[in-house]
């Protein structure tokens, strides 16, 4: 099986994510398999294999809290997410930038529409916290709130097919079986790079998978 190409109804994702694998699902590479009956993604991130892959049941994860609710959030309320990026987008400047930046909420819906307004407002649409977990990534050139490539609708329903966890990837490959189909992309980096991701992450995946 190809991955589907961007002209046969893949679903683009509707976040920028450092080591995004759009660039993947347009070379369109025979990396999946003919026949699986579940799909798993430990480390999901932007969710462009996700997104570019015909229905059917899934476990997808990550340890990032705030992109999982994000993801619950539009699969339980995408209209009430997209009301709230609304607001944003006519509130957008540089001041308002930085009150949400700083901003808490404690709803679902308003922390994911956070979490996509900042994501498409900040600098280079980088995820990055402090020793806290607090976001301090300053403001970018971006002003688009709402995209034209926006579905949240068909992002719900597709969503909607399976299981959205928060969780370590240790977890989430444990409850692999016969018949699944495992995409494992770790955010991993390594010191000698020098590329500064380190220091820009609470936490980082400097392991590796045994025996994969």
């Amino acid at each position: 099986m190809r991955l589907t190409s961007k002209n046969n109804g893949v679903l683009e994702p509707f976040l920028k994510w450092a080591g995004g694998k759009r660039w993947l699902v347009k070379k369109g590479k025979n990396i999946i398999p003919p026949h699986y009956e579940r799909y798993i993604e430990p480390f999901l991130g932007g969710a462009a294999i996700f997104f570019s892959l015909p229905e059917s049941p899934y476990i997808i994860a990550d340890s990032n809290l705030e992109l999982i609710n994000c993801y619950k959030a539009i699969k339980s309320n995408h209209k009430e997410v997209e009301k709230i990026l609304r607001l944003h987008q006519r509130r957008h400047c540089n001041d308002y930038y930085y009150q949400m930046r700083e901003y808490q909420p404690r709803k679902q819906c308003t922390r994911a529409a956070r979490f996509i307004y900042l994501n498409r407002t900040c600098w280079n649409g980088l995820y990055r916290v402090n020793l806290k977990g607090e976001f301090n990534v300053p403001k970018g050139t971006k002003n688009n709130v709402l995209l034209e490539t926006d579905k949240f609708e068909k992002i719900a329903a597709k969503l909607k097919k399976g299981s959205i966890m928060c969780q370590d990837f240790e977890k989430t490959l444990a409850v692999a079986g016969e018949g699944d189909f495992v995409f494992i992309d770790p955010p991993y980096t390594v010191k000698h790079n020098l590329n500064g991701f380190l220091k820009y992450n609470e936490k980082i995946f400097l392991g590796k998978i045994k025996n994969a």
